[in-house]
């Protein structure tokens, strides 16, 4: 199946690997660890690095895709740009979007 994109918080997503049962155990051990990914994004956001917060972003960008989640990437790359942009406005926006996603993926 492959994602829906659509508005932010409209829909429930899911892996473009979910229908595969040899992704069923690792998209279960990542959908584990999206409470903590939600946690550490905000606080990097409170915290203010910038540069911290474009590496995390990079990081999820490449994870979104390995697990099927190339909306998650897109997210991820938006706040990866907006944090080398400098773009405060731009970040907290991009905060919401990726936390928003975060928030709406279901395995």
């Amino acid at each position: 199946m492959i994602e829906p994109h659509s508005a932010a918080g409209s829909t429930r997503v899911r892996s473009a690997f979910a229908d595969d049962g040899d992704f069923e155990d690792l998209l279960r051990a990542f959908a584990e660890t999206i409470p903590e990914k939600r946690q550490e994004l905000r606080a990097l956001h409170r915290g203010g690095d910038l540069d911290q917060i474009r590496r995390w972003a990079h990081q999820l960008k490449g994870a979104g895709g390995g697990y099927g989640f190339l909306g998650l990437s897109r997210a991820a790359a938006e706040l990866e740009q907006a944090c080398q942009a400098n773009d405060p406005n731009r970040v907290v926006q991009a905060v919401d979007d990726l936390v928003d996603y975060l928030d709406r993926i279901e395995i």
